[in-house]
Formats: structure tokens, sequence, C-alpha cells
């Protein structure tokens, strides 16, 4: 018994011996399991690292799939160009937001002063449908600033990006003011009409719900854009800010 005792204890002793040799760079004094939980902890880093790594080239390819939509559905090739020069600075800042799977990274934007919103319409394609609306695009104002409209200068650069996009959940039960407030009140903002376009032609297919523009107002602070279905076709009208549009969704971005 004091034999097998023994050759456990040789046994023990030469394991330990192995795992000591094979963390060379550890101190010859310093205990194993502190040097362990360095060992563990460089492990992570390196982990998060390649995390890391794999979410930039996943949302670089998501980039160069949206630009391409973009270019199959006709987009002018300035603007295209003027969105690809954006690609660092998109994928450096959805790569700091850690957005949920369920929400989508990032989507173009293309401003009524680059290309309007008559021809963004158009370029929505449902099943060969295009959108389309009846509404003036010089009377529709960008709530963010009350009476710039979206064909004078715009509060963005024309082209750019908005970033983790949610799908408007828990909005479809409130007015345009009190989704306005909620989406405001987690530091979010609201999709104005050229954003909700852009979502839109990302699509393959048309959405569940009508989508309120709850970043935009027309004409007047009562009145907001919204998209809706109607004979197949995507068109965009106006409902009233302090009453409940039926099935519609207020999405918003960061």
């Amino acid at each position: 018994m004091a034999d097998k005792i023994n050759n456990r204890g040789d046994l023990k002793e030469s394991i330990a011996s192995k795992i000591v040799s094979i963390f060379a760079d550890a101190p010859p004094r310093k205990d194993l399991l502190i040097f362990a939980d360095d060992v563990f902890a460089e492990a992570k880093v390196r982990l998060e690292e390649m995390a890391k790594s794999a979410r930039v080239d996943i949302y670089k390819d998501i980039f160069d799939e949206r630009v391409e939509k973009l270019r199959t559905l006709g987009c002018p090739a300035f603007i295209l160009k003027k969105l690809q020069a954006r690609k660092a600075e998109v994928i450096s800042k959805v790569c700091a937001l850690n957005i949920p799977d369920t929400r989508d990274p990032l989507i173009p934007v293309i401003s009524n002063q680059y290309l309007t919103i008559y021809s963004q319409l158009e370029m929505i394609n449902f099943n060969g449908i295009t959108g389309d609306t009846d509404l003036e695009s010089s009377r529709i104002m960008n709530a963010l600033r009350k009476g710039l409209s979206q064909n004078d200068g715009k509060i963005f650069d024309g082209i750019y990006f908005i970033v983790d996009i949610d799908d408007g959940a828990n909005t479809d039960k409130l007015t345009c003011a009190e989704a306005d407030e909620k989406i405001r009140g987690k530091n979010r903002s609201p999709l104005t009409v050229e954003e909700t376009i852009a979502l839109l032609l990302q699509r393959t297919e048309r959405p569940a719900c009508n989508l309120l523009a709850v970043g935009s107002r027309y004409d007047q602070d009562d009145k907001v854009p919204v998209f809706i279905t109607e004979d197949n076709k995507t068109l965009l009208k106006t409902c009233y800010y302090n009453i409940i549009h039926p099935n519609s969704v207020a999405r918003s971005c960061a």
C-alpha cells in the first residue's frame, strides 16, 4: 500500500514538473495557481481580440452588401463612391457599440439633397412594384430641427449611415408622440423619412407593419409621415402625431 502511495506521489510530482515545463515563462517561485490565472487572463484577452477581429470582418461584409444592394437598385455611381469613402469610419463606429444580434448594425442613407425622395421611392422594389407618394417633399420637415425642410441645408452631410437600428418593438400600440418620447428617453433617435426609405431599400420583402417616420413631420407638427402597404404598393402618407395608427411601429437608431 505504501508503495502505491509513493508511486502516486511520484506521478503527481511528474505531472507537476511537466506543467511547469510547459509554462516555462513562469518565474520559478511564482505560485502555480496565480500563474494559471495570468495565463487564463491572457487567453481571455486574446479571445476577445479574435472576436473583435471577427466582428470587423462581419461588419465589412455587411457594409459591402448594403452598398452593392443600392448599386443593383440603380443608385448613381457618385453616391456609391461617397458611401464607400465612409467605410473605415462606419466600421469603427459599429464595432464600438456592442450591437445586439437582433438589430441591424448599419444602413446607408441618401438625403433628398443628393437624390430626391421621389427617386428613392422608385428604387424600392418588392416583386417589381415600386414606392410612391402624393406628398410634397418640400413640406417634409426634419423633427430634429423644426422648420428645416428636406430641400434645405441638411443636418447631416447628405450621405451618411444610421447604426444599431431596432425593430420598433413595443411601439405598435403607442401614439407617435408616445413612441417619440419613449425612443428619445432611451437616448436614441426615431427614423426620418429618408432613413425609413433607406431601410426599405435594403429589404427583400415588405415589412409586416406600417413604418412611422417619427423623426420627420409633414407641413405641421401634428402630422407624421408613415409608410403603408396599399394594393401591394408601398405608399408614403401621413398620420396624426397624437393618435394611434393601427399596425404601425416607430423604428429608431443609435
